[in-house]
């Protein structure tokens, strides 16, 4: 399967782990070398391409999946559009796409207030430019202070912004038709467990199932 924004090869890892043979590929060359590098990534392949430009051969893998936030960093139409075009090329019949997103719920949370998380060797605090400036379906801008523990009981901090879309269910089921891609099912993640459906007002993340809808009978 491909990991798709696979960042430092984190989710990769998961997948191996389980008995899958896995691809990661993300955008940034920076996180694909750190991947690479890493011990525990030893038999998985990492390469450098973004989410619409897919450096992958057609019909190749049985499942796609995307963890994290990796769709909400394509900001336009077009590019979604591309993007999951592209996850139905790479996909044989039948294939499935698995994508995760952060919810309505999630996004109101991020606008209004700074969310900590922790990260490979410390952690990020994620603050709004704009609290409270967030509609369904819109963008939120976000400041993420990463700190990281260094040589010598040392910490050192970047800043970097990050500007995410929120994905509407209505925005996602006409992405994936668009695409060539069926619908399979939506599952909400609530208290570290999944659940059949999606509740905007419960779920902080989603789950999306779809199927390269041109399979074979």
């Amino acid at each position: 399967m491909v990991d798709l924004g696979c960042g430092t090869g984190n989710s990769s890892v998961e997948l191996h782990r389980n008995g899958y043979g896995v691809t990661g590929v993300d955008i940034s060359p920076a996180m694909v070398s750190v991947a690479g590098g890493k011990e525990e990534t030893r038999g998985i392949d990492f390469l450098v391409g973004g989410l619409s430009d897919l450096p992958l051969a057609s019909a190749r893998f049985d499942a796609a999946v995307s963890a994290g936030e990796a769709f909400h960093y394509l900001v336009e139409d077009e590019e979604l559009d591309a993007a999951l075009a592209e996850a139905a090329r790479v996909l044989v019949p039948a294939g499935l796409l698995v994508v995760e997103v952060n919810t309505e719920l999630s996004f109101r949370l991020l606008s209004r207030a700074p969310n900590i998380r922790r990260s490979d060797d410390g952690f990020v605090s994620f603050s709004p430019l704009a609290p409270g400036g967030f509609t369904p379906g819109g963008t939120i801008d976000l400041e993420a202070d990463t700190f990281a523990r260094v040589r010598g009981g040392l910490w050192e901090r970047s800043v970097t912004r990050h500007r995410l879309r929120h994905l509407t269910h209505e925005r996602i089921l006409e992405g994936l038709t668009s695409a060539g891609l069926e619908f399979v099912c939506v599952r909400g993640f609530y208290a570290g467990a999944l659940e059949e459906g999606l509740d905007d007002e419960k779920h902080p993340k989603a789950l999306y199932v779809a199927r390269r809808a041109d399979s074979a009978d």
